[in-house]
């Protein structure tokens, strides 16, 4: 700025030779004068500005780039000659970290999380909430050989969900359910994991699902209907065990072989004083699976996999070993497919002892047009019947209207959140649509028990308003066998659900 202090002297020069001839002039001054002294004054005025500007530049320049610590604000020190010392810009960074310790930055990212800056720390704050509604149409048979269906609606789920990891390798969660007809309110997936042993993913403590079954493993929030096939009801959900896992074969977060495998103590879904059941034993559970064609990003890819576990039962009545699933709809009030209906003929009266089950799993995803499919079996070990085989399998299809495609997950060989091409806004995006047909069938038909069988056949349409937002329409026709009956129903039931 050595320009505005050579520009003031130069004016000063000219003014003062020009005003004495001025002076000496008693005659008027001429319009041209003054115009000279009106730009005389303006240029001085502007002058006298910008010196005041350049000082109070200097002086904010001089001060401590940090104010926020006692530290930071103090004085700076004076050096030999008496002057104040500066401090340097290794200081200034030092000090800006400082006062950075402790802090968590809150961030949006499906859900509201909190982070360290140097990411050792991070805690998210999610949740989720279903609303459904059913309307049930039965045919005689089966209203006077169980009851009338009655059709309303409900919160089918309301979690509070707490997660994170601390000193980087330690990770937690902790969900509670707070509505649904699943049991008691209480935990659900809760577990402490460890990430930091070599080889492997991580090591993980606590009640959850047990590696079985991918349609079972996959999030209540991203199945692609809204409620779990058939067969699936054979598999086994959450329990208190210790799993380790891994993936392996491609870059990091896009791996192409995954494998879990843990101990669980037969618990249920919900903690509870059962959990105490001395007369259950425990069981292993495994799963493995695989991409032999991964390709454009997972907008084509090929999925395989099988499970496998090998269950301690030793004729428990407390959490005893049992089939009874609903007919794919949680409002159902009757369970017209149960190995436990009727005494003298249930799987308890077997006495089951052990049982070996397995699972064998497919998918494959083609753009927007997606398949599924699973075949699931228990081979179970009774006193009183001998060897018992229930098993089920189903498959579906899946197009997505819009060309968004399923997306999968890496960690542990799932399908995971739908991200829309365009989110729903009114005159500006219709969100993704999906249309959906699925075919199950379960067998609960084995010796002595008696548990009957069914088929259902469902169609489903998808409405994603946003990624964490989506209305599900399904329509299912059941069709049902057993000894002492025999039907078949029309379900229609509807969700929103939001989650976060």
């Amino acid at each position: 700025m050595k320009w505005c202090k050579w520009a003031g002297i130069g004016l000063a020069i000219w003014a003062a030779g020009i005003l004495p001839i001025v002076a000496q002039d008693s005659a008027p001054l001429t319009e041209r004068e003054k115009e000279l002294l009106s730009l005389i004054e303006t240029l001085e005025s502007r002058v006298s500005a910008l010196e005041a500007q350049i000082t109070e530049l200097k002086k904010n320049a001089e001060q401590p780039a940090s104010s926020g610590t006692a530290d930071t604000a103090a004085t700076p020190p004076e050096d030999s000659s008496g002057e104040a010392k500066q401090p340097s810009l290794e200081d200034r960074v030092a000090a800006l970290e400082k006062d950075k310790e402790g802090a968590l930055r809150p961030f949006w990212k499906d859900g509201l999380r909190l982070e360290s800056p140097d990411g050792q720390f991070k805690l998210k704050l999610g949740g989720r909430l279903f609303m459904d509604f059913v309307w049930f149409d039965q045919d005689e048979t089966l209203k006077q050989a169980l009851g009338d269906e009655q059709d309303g609606g409900q919160i089918r789920m309301g979690r509070i969900d707490l997660s994170g990891t601390m000193y980087e390798d330690v990770y937690y969660r902790l969900e509670y359910e707070l509505a649904g007809n699943n049991g008691p309110n209480g935990f659900t997936d809760t577990y402490i994991g460890y990430t930091g042993i070599p080889g492997i993913s991580s090591v993980q403590v606590g009640h959850f699902k047990e590696p079985f079954s991918l349609e079972e493993i996959t999030s209540d929030l991203y199945t692609s209907f809204m409620e779990r096939a058939l067969p699936v009801s054979i598999a086994p959900a959450r329990n208190l065990g210790i799993m380790a896992s891994g993936a392996w074969l491609g870059e990091p977060k896009h791996e192409r072989l995954f494998a879990q495998a843990g101990l669980f103590r037969e618990t249920d879904n919900w903690p509870s004083a059962n959990d105490l059941d001395e007369t259950r034993g425990w069981s292993f559970t495994a799963r493995a699976a695989g991409l032999p064609w991964y390709a454009d990003k997972g907008r084509y890819l090929l999925h395989l996999g099988a499970s496998y576990s090998r269950r301690d039962i030793d004729g428990a009545t407390v959490n005893p070993y049992r089939f009874q699933p609903r007919p794919e709809t949680a409002l159902s009030l009757f369970r017209y497919l149960n190995s436990e209906g009727f005494a003298g003929f249930r799987l308890q009266d077997a006495r089951a002892e052990d049982a070996d089950q397995y699972g064998l799993e497919a998918a494959v995803v083609l753009g927007p047009v997606s398949a599924q499919a699973e075949y699931l079996l228990a081979d179970v070990n009774s006193t009183f019947a001998g060897d018992l085989r229930f098993d089920g399998w189903y498959a579906f299809l899946s197009w997505f209207l819009t060309g968004e495609n399923r997306s999968y997950s890496h960690k542990d060989g799932t399908f995971g959140r739908l991200i829309p091409r365009q989110n729903f806004a009114w005159g500006k995006g219709w969100g993704a649509w999906e249309v959906l047909a699925r075919y199950s069938t379960l067998d609960l038909d084995a010796g002595i028990v008696r548990g009957g069988s069914q088929d259902n056949l469902t169609l489903g349409l998808n409405w994603y308003w946003n990624p964490s937002t989506r209305l599900m329409l399904n329509y299912t026709y059941a069709d049902v066998r057993h000894d002492l009956y025999e039907g078949n129903m029309g379900i229609v039931q509807t969700r929103l659900q939001v989650d976060f």
